[in-house]
């Protein structure tokens, strides 16, 4: 691994620490990272929001963190990724874990086929 990466790798971590630690409201997966660049894809993505953050960390998908759900997006309009889905946890174990670490927002977890990948998606009220 190239010096450079590992930087790379440890500022992404970082940067995901402080979207977690940022009292983020609202979290949504927008896009592939290698496809845009997502800090800037998560500033145009709503209006009327305070952009808190972005993260390419989980599976190189661009996930934006809002102070609030973004106006005008069917409801509940938060989600995050909770790791892919396999014959060891498929829709009843997401979703659990999901409940487990949104109960309070009303979470919901199920299996999705997105970006060529099977995820754990766990949908929640901002």
């Amino acid at each position: 691994m190239s010096k450079s990466f590992a930087i790379f790798v440890l500022v992404a971590s970082v940067k995901l620490i402080e979207v977690e630690a940022s009292g983020a409201e609202c979290t949504k997966i927008i896009g592939r990272c290698d496809k845009a660049n997502c800090a800037t894809h998560c500033q145009s993505y709503a209006k009327g929001v305070a952009v808190l953050g972005s993260s390419c960390s989980f599976y190189n998908l661009c996930t934006c963190a809002f102070d609030r759900s973004p106006p005008g997006l069917d409801q509940p309009a938060c989600e995050v990724g909770l790791g892919l889905c396999n014959a060891q946890c498929s829709d009843s174990c997401c979703n659990t874990n999901c409940v487990r670490k949104y109960q309070n927002l009303g979470g919901v977890g199920k299996c999705i086929f997105a970006f060529d990948k099977v995820f754990c998606l766990c949908t929640y009220r901002g």
